[in-house]
């Protein structure tokens, strides 16, 4: 990554002139701009929709992580444990459950 934003760094003053340009580029491409003020990184301009996307990928594998450990720690239960487990705490009768569905 830090190769990829050497080559896609840009000067707040670049960013000024070329806004257009810049921000369809990283739309584009889905690559981040390093914005520097004075040589020094100030900012990354992304791509709003890829940044959700990684963000919501970043997040499914850290659940699935936590999934596996507690499989390989023993921690599961048996759907039907479960769903009487759920059903108790909240209280809802099964003759109740079922009227909803009609």
């Amino acid at each position: 990554m830090l190769e990829f934003l050497q080559r896609n760094t840009i000067t707040i003053a670049d960013l000024q002139a070329k806004t257009n340009k810049i921000i369809a580029e990283t739309k584009r491409s889905g690559q981040p701009f390093l914005i520097t003020k004075d040589g020094e990184p100030m900012a990354l301009l992304l791509d709003v929709k890829k940044f959700f996307n990684d963000l919501a990928a970043e997040n499914l594998a850290r659940q699935i992580a936590i999934g596996e450990a507690d499989i390989a720690a023993g921690r599961v239960q048996d759907l039907d444990e479960a769903l009487q487990e759920i059903r108790r705490a909240r209280k809802v009768p099964r003759s109740r459950r079922s009227r909803r569905k009609s």
